[in-house]
């Protein structure tokens, strides 16, 4: 891959993080000044990068779905406003967590070796984590869904310290994330501590998607 290519798609990846974090710390209603400043100029500069990235490699797969998915964002926060139905909250976060990875897999292309075999059943479980986390933010934090969610973040970081073991980032983002999420509901539900866990989720959902896509 081209050195402007993985430059786009590493600015990519750095604005939809601020874009969900941001969001994240409105939907908490956390109190922290600037984030809907955050949230409007991330956005748009990420427009702007997507842009370029489709301009440097149209033909790439995954470039495709990372302006199909800038574009469906766009609209729906647009339609949205300030006060969106949770329909499209449950978009706009779904949306923009796999954008996140659709960076994070741009990113990775060509690295110099891979990480590991069977990263399609892993790829399934961070799935099936994040929809799980999506729900509970959106709908309703103490649901059915909880103890789900809370078992398969011990098994999938479990899972990734293992076969992760030797990459101190990834390592550290898997223990952080379930860690924070705990926290978050052992002090009546905090907040900060909230916002924290969704920070660190995106950070290993974006990590974990770049380690198993190196050389797919």
């Amino acid at each position: 891959m081209q050195r402007r290519e993985r430059l786009a798609a590493g600015l990519g990846l750095a604005l939809v993080f601020l874009v969900v974090v941001a969001a994240a710390g409105i939907r908490l209603d956390t109190g922290i000044p600037g984030l809907r400043i955050v949230h409007r100029i991330a956005a748009s500069l990420e427009v702007l990068v997507v842009l370029w990235l489709a301009w440097l490699a149209w033909r790439r797969p995954a470039v495709q779905l990372a302006l199909a998915l800038t574009a469906v964002l766009s609209v729906v926060g647009i339609v949205g406003g300030q006060e969106p139905p949770p329909a499209l909250v449950a978009i706009n976060l779904l949306g923009g967590l796999t954008l996140a990875a659709a960076f994070a897999w741009i990113a990775a292309q060509d690295a110099p070796e891979p990480f590991m075999h069977g990263r399609g059943a892993i790829l399934l479980l961070l799935a099936l984590q994040v929809a799980l986390g999506a729900w509970l933010s959106i709908v309703e934090v103490y649901s059915a869904a909880l103890p789900a969610h809370g078992m398969l973040a011990i098994v999938l970081s479990a899972l990734l310290v293992w076969l992760a073991w030797g990459r101190p980032l990834l390592v550290a983002l898997a223990l952080a994330t379930p860690l924070a999420g705990f926290s978050a509901l052992h002090y009546e539900y905090s907040p900060l501590a909230a916002l924290l866990h969704a920070a660190a989720a995106v950070a290993l959902l974006a990590a974990a998607v770049h380690a198993l896509g190196r050389r797919a």
